[in-house]
């Protein structure tokens, strides 16, 4: 029985047969259609139900028989990295497109017609998968022929190919072959062991520094400007210092908008602002202010 299983799908089916299975599905397409529509008496739904099995059983014929293309083409990219199996399973999707919307009065062999569904399906699986950081279909297309490309010429020089070397053989430009290995990312784990015989073993993420944590030279540095900030605030008015806490968010407090400062100190918004700039300007001038300038690079 296996045996006979092998052989039948190994054989590609002959045109007359692409044909014949391609009308029996289209013929259980509109069955289904007739039927979703109702109305037909029982022996119409009956001979409808028999077109549906039919056109199942045709189907199941097509994919059978076109094992060995689906093989053909997913052989090609075992070097991804995927698995043969996900290579196999991602071409019986592109085959099963493939079959819905073959038109043999188009003249196409069926597997001609197959191969760029097939070869499709499997491309975009891999673009979509095979690397972290997602490129398009074509630009992950472009760099597995690049790859494989480097890998022959490394075999045959005996070295590193160049860049022109390389554009010579894919027929490409050398700027075609700089732009699509500058898409190439190489992505490295941040668990990856890096060796050091002075250190010890140690990760890559080891040596990488936290950026949500405040690195102890600047929350000293931002200690010194409180202590300035407050100082300095010690030449105005009570008023005129509550006035500037809450506009920058002096203090810890968050920054309060002009609107609600107006309806608390019972002013317009101009008055605030006025008010708000005459209060810097006495800061200015005051001799805090060259202390503040040097946390600003001197502006």
């Amino acid at each position: 029985m296996e045996s006979t299983l092998s052989e039948t799908t190994n054989k590609l089916l002959s045109h007359a047969d692409e044909i014949r299975l391609a009308n029996v599905i289209a013929k259980g397409k509109a069955a289904s259609l007739k039927l979703a529509k109702g109305g037909a008496s029982e022996a119409h739904t009956a001979r409808l139900n028999n077109d549906i099995e039919l056109a199942e059983d045709a189907r199941t014929e097509f994919v059978v028989r076109n094992q060995g293309l689906i093989w053909k083409v997913a052989r090609r990219y075992f070097d991804t990295g995927h698995t043969h199996e996900d290579l196999m399973q991602e071409g019986q999707i592109g085959l099963l497109k493939a079959i819905e919307r073959y038109n043999p009065k188009i003249g196409t062999r069926f597997s001609t017609y197959a191969v760029w569904w097939i070869r499709q399906a499997v491309g975009r699986s891999i673009a979509n998968t095979g690397n972290i950081i997602r490129m398009p279909v074509n630009v992950s297309q472009s760099a597995m022929q690049l790859r494989r490309t480097e890998t022959v010429l490394t075999q045959e020089l005996g070295r590193n190919p160049k860049q022109d070397e390389v554009a010579k053989r894919m027929q490409w430009t050398v700027a075609q072959v700089r732009k699509v290995t500058k898409s190439m990312v190489w992505v490295e784990s941040l668990d990856e062991i890096i060796s050091n015989k002075m250190d010890g073993a140690f990760t890559l993420q080891d040596k990488l520094s936290d950026e949500t944590v405040v690195q102890p030279e600047k929350q000293t540095g931002m200690g010194f400007l409180k202590t300035d900030i407050e100082a300095a605030m010690g030449v105005l008015t009570t008023r005129e210092a509550s006035l500037l806490r809450m506009r920058f968010g002096f203090s810890g407090n968050e920054i309060c908008p002009l609107s609600v400062m107006s309806v608390k100190f019972g002013m317009s918004r101009e008055g605030i602002r006025q008010a708000v700039t005459r209060a810097m300007r006495k800061i200015k001038m005051s001799p805090y202010a060259n202390g503040l300038r040097e946390y600003c690079g001197g502006d």
